[in-house]
């Protein structure tokens, strides 16, 4: 993993905006999540640096439960109402129901 840090640090300072990272292997296929990950890059390059895929309604509200309604996500076009909803505090179920709030 610290290679691959070292390689998105190297992106960013050439010139990347964001760094996207795959599900697969954090929270696509693995049992347990590997929240480690995330959690390494974020505090290696920023939230503001990197998007997570979030390929289903669990994760994305892990995400925005763990990292606050602005961390950059990455969805199918179809869940796109879903997360914004859920970034608003205005849908959800009983896990983030009144638990997100913005300030904006």
């Amino acid at each position: 993993m610290a290679y691959a840090i070292s390689q998105a640090k190297r992106f960013i300072d050439a010139g990347a905006y964001l760094i996207m990272m795959e599900s697969e292997g954090v929270t696509e296929n693995a049992d347990p999540w590997r929240v480690d990950v995330p959690a390494k890059f974020i505090n290696e390059l920023g939230l503001e640096k990197v998007m997570f895929e979030a390929a289903d309604p669990k994760v994305f509200k892990w995400y925005i439960k763990n990292y606050g309604p602005e961390v950059n996500l990455f969805v199918d076009h179809s869940q796109i109402v879903q997360l914004e909803c859920t970034r608003e505090g205005i849908w959800g179920t009983n896990d983030v129901w009144g638990r997100i709030v913005t300030y904006k």
